[in-house]
C-alpha cells in the first residue's frame, strides 16, 4: 500500500508540473488523499464497481487495480494510445478492463448512476458491489439524500 501511495504522489507532482508548464490543458492532484485513494480500494475486488468523482480518489483506484503509468501519460495527454481516444478531459480517466466508469465533471452525477448499477449487479444476483466517491459539494445536492437511503 505504501509504494502505491508514494507512486500516486509522485504521478501527482509529474502531472501538475507538467499542466503548470502548459503541456496539459489540466490537473488536478490528490495530494493529501493518498490514503484513502489506496485503502478503500484495497477493500474491493476487481468485479465491483467504481463510479469516482471529478476531484477525489479515482486515480488510486485505478493504481491500485493495475492501470499502468503509461494509461495515466495516455489519458492525460489525449493521445492515440488513450482510451478515450483524445475526447474526454485530461484526469477523466475510464477503464473497462477495471470496472471503473469514466470521470463526470458534474458534481454528484455517479450518485444515481452507482445506484443503478448497484441494484444491477443485485437484480443479475451478482457477488460485487458499486462504489461511488463524492465531497462536500455532493453532500449538497438535493437527490443525495434520497439515493442513500434508497
Amino acid at each position: 500500500m505504501y509504494s502505491n501511495m508514494v507512486t500516486l504522489q509522485t504521478l501527482d507532482t509529474i502531472f501538475y508540473e507538467a499542466q503548470r508548464q502548459g503541456r496539459i490543458s489540466f490537473y488536478v492532484t490528490t495530494i493529501e488523499e493518498e490514503a484513502i485513494n489506496i485503502a478503500s480500494t484495497a477493500a474491493l475486488t476487481l468485479d465491483d464497481l467504481v463510479l469516482p468523482q471529478f476531484r477525489r480518489t479515482y486515480i488510486g483506484v485505478l493504481l491500485w487495480r493495475g492501470f499502468t503509468l503509461q494509461e495515466f501519460a495516455n489519458q492525460c495527454f489525449g493521445n492515440k494510445a488513450d482510451y478515450g481516444k483524445g475526447r474526454q478531459m485530461p484526469i477523466h480517466y475510464g477503464s473497462n478492463k477495471y470496472n471503473y466508469f469514466t470521470v463526470s465533471s458534474t458534481i454528484a452525477t455517479q450518485i444515481p448512476n452507482a445506484f443503478g448499477a448497484a441494484y444491477s449487479l443485485k437484480m443479475d444476483k451478482k457477488d460485487a458491489c458499486a462504489v461511488t466517491y463524492f465531497g462536500d459539494g455532493g453532500t449538497r445536492e438535493v437527490n443525495t439524500t434520497t439515493e442513500i437511503r434508497f
